[in-house]
């Protein structure tokens, strides 16, 4: 009975005095240092414990009381000889004094001791860091290195030079630390990629020393890819996507590959609908030959790189047609081609506006023996599509219900899930569209999440008032009409939105909306205002942005008129810095200046 009331005691004061090291440890993170150090003093007349040893410490400094610190300091160094740890915080606490001359003697007493040995090193450095002595870690790293030419701190040096602001340095040890060890690639790359973030604010100076830093490496490296992938992963993330196929070509002649690097890179082209580049890199890979394993996707993808830039550039679609026959001609009708047939469909039904052919050539190809389930998957979606494009919507929807049933958890699922949100909202439906949008925000598919977020956005911006429904549903009617190219009732349909409910919010997608369809009708002129309109009486909303780009793109690209293109692509820079196309408006404008940018 006595050994547990001594028991129940002993376990009582340990609670009692956990408690008071957590309070005293609040005050310490409250900044609150003053009362922290009181329970310090406490706790450690009644038993003094290493655990709180650093707080306590900190505090002593952060109140200026450095005679209590080195004190303190001492007693730990006493306590436990061999962690040269305490014995440095002896100096930290001199120097912080004043007292320069002994801190600089007990420094030497201290750095005798490394061995170089790679955790007594870093303990070493880490005590100098946690008091902000940066140089002072730097040396340690620096002097272990010299007594252990085989250790290597690569890493703790570049974050080191990060809190010096010796960016240049900090870029060349993480590249060097690459070179070092290749499986620390993910690492570097991270790090690279944080600092070209700059906090969200994009740099051309930090692009261009990581460029400068880069090179000397792809140049000196041999037998291995690692800084000639990193050179094009670079290009890319500038938007000099020229510049990576380039690099991508070379590095693929150099190690003759079979070409999947620069495929890959055609995949980004075509995700950035860069689709003239993407041409480029599979006319490259298809010159590998048809033994080569990525040739019949090449074929295909290429194909649909030529119809998507079709809207873009206008060019003769009986070419294109006769492409795709020869083609598949060459590799086909077989499991291996399904997407090539879906993708000359799609060309038929919205490029050729031949409806009986897209929907035969689909029911051959959902026919075909040995399909995959996927394969089948994407020829439903396109069937649906036709079906919606000819009016049939209740075919359509089933269709897409299949698809969804049969991918519940795979981004063509969430595909399909969207496609039947967007008939719900062409059908005025506005609030089961807006629960089917909800859940597709968190597709693993950025690209569907982006379009469910943007449908969702719509239909909340735009319902706010009660009168609204009715202009939300006539425009909703007319995006279904827009999708189907009937071009003249969708105008009539957008206009009377205009005419019935002057300055309603709407207002601004309309005039995109109609932008978009002049162009589809080869009617610059038109496009033109809409596109002048949005930027003139909606300058402040979410679209001017865009819709400067665009009229940029315009003078650029298709008018050829360099001075206006120049104008507003600087525009864009200086009053819209934050947008999503910054990055393509600042390469066009020194471009069109004249820069050398390669």
């Amino acid at each position: 009975m006595r050994l547990l009331l001594v028991f129940m005691l002993i376990s009582s004061f340990a609670f009692a005095q956990k408690s008071e090291q957590q309070l005293a440890y609040q005050y310490y993170i409250n900044g609150e240092y003053t009362k922290a150090i009181t329970i310090y003093e406490e706790l450690s007349a009644k038993r003094f414990s290493v655990a709180y040893y650093i707080p306590y410490f900190a505090s002593l400094l952060k109140t200026e009381d450095y005679k209590s610190a080195e004190k303190l300091a001492r007693k730990l160094a006493k306590i436990y000889p061999k962690s040269l740890n305490y014995q440095l915080e002896v100096a930290i606490a001199q120097e912080k004094s004043g007292n320069q001359k002994k801190a600089n003697y007990t420094y030497g007493k201290v750095l005798k001791q490394l061995t170089g040995q790679q955790s007594q090193t870093i303990n070493v450095a880490n005590t100098f860091m946690r008091y902000d002595l940066y140089n002072a870690a730097l040396k340690v790293y620096l002097q272990s290195e010299k007594i252990n030419p085989k250790a290597s701190f690569g890493t703790q040096k570049a974050q080191l030079y990060a809190h010096l602001n010796k960016v240049d340095l900090m870029i060349s040890e993480y590249l060097s630390e690459l070179k070092r060890n290749p499986r620390q690639k993910k690492m570097v790359m991270a790090k690279v990629q944080l600092f070209l973030n700059n906090d969200g604010i994009k740099s051309e100076a930090n692009y261009q020393l990581v460029k400068k830093q880069l090179l000397p490496f792809v140049r000196q490296e041999q037998g291995r890819t690692d800084f000639s992938e990193m050179l094009i992963w670079l290009f890319m993330q500038n938007a000099q996507y020229k510049m990576a196929l380039i690099q991508a070509k070379a590095l693929d002649k150099r190690t003759s590959a079979d070409g999947e690097e620069v495929y890959d890179l055609a995949e980004s082209f075509l995700d950035k609908k860069e689709y003239q580049l993407a041409v480029q890199a599979y006319d490259y890979v298809l010159g590998k030959g048809k033994r080569n394993h990525l040739f019949v996707d090449a074929n295909i993808n290429k194909l649909y790189a030529l119809t998507k830039s079709l809207s873009e550039q206008q060019k003769e679609l009986d070419v294109l047609n006769a492409t795709y026959v020869d083609v598949i001609s060459d590799l086909g009708k077989n499991r291996n081609t399904v997407l090539l047939l879906s993708n000359y469909a799609h060309f038929k039904a919205f490029y050729l506006h031949d409806l009986s052919s897209a929907k035969q050539i689909l029911n051959e190809a959902m026919a075909l023996p040995q399909i995959s389930n996927t394969d089948l998957a994407e020829c439903k979606l396109e069937y649906a599509d036709v079906m919606l494009l000819v009016g049939n919507i209740w075919e359509s929807l089933l269709y897409y219900s299949q698809v969804e049933k049969d991918f519940k958890e795979n981004p063509i699922g969430h595909q399909a899930k969207l496609r039947r949100a967007k008939i719900a909202y062409y059908q005025g439906d506005f609030d089961w569209a807006q629960a089917q949008l909800g859940t597709l925000k968190a597709s693993t598919s950025k690209l569907i999440a982006n379009d469910a977020m943007h449908l969702s956005l719509l239909i909340i911006d735009n319902l706010n008032l009660d009168t609204s429904f009715i202009a939300m549903r006539t425009f909703a009617s007319a995006d279904l009409l827009n999708y189907q190219q009937k071009y003249e009732e969708a105008i009539v349909k957008y206009d009377s939105v205009l005419t019935v409910f002057p300055g309603h919010t709407l207002s601004d997608e309309i005039y995109m909306r109609k932008a978009e369809i002049y162009i589809q009708l080869n009617n610059t002129d038109l496009a033109i205002q809409m596109y002048q309109k949005i930027t003139r009486d909606w300058g402040y909303d979410i679209l001017a942005d865009d819709a400067l780009y665009r009229l940029a793109k315009i003078y650029d690209n298709t008018l050829a008129h360099k001075v206006k293109a120049m104008e507003l692509y600087e525009k864009i820079l200086l009053e819209h810095n934050s947008s999503i196309f910054t990055a393509e408006a600042r390469k066009r404008f020194r471009i069109l200046r004249g820069d050398n940018l390669n």
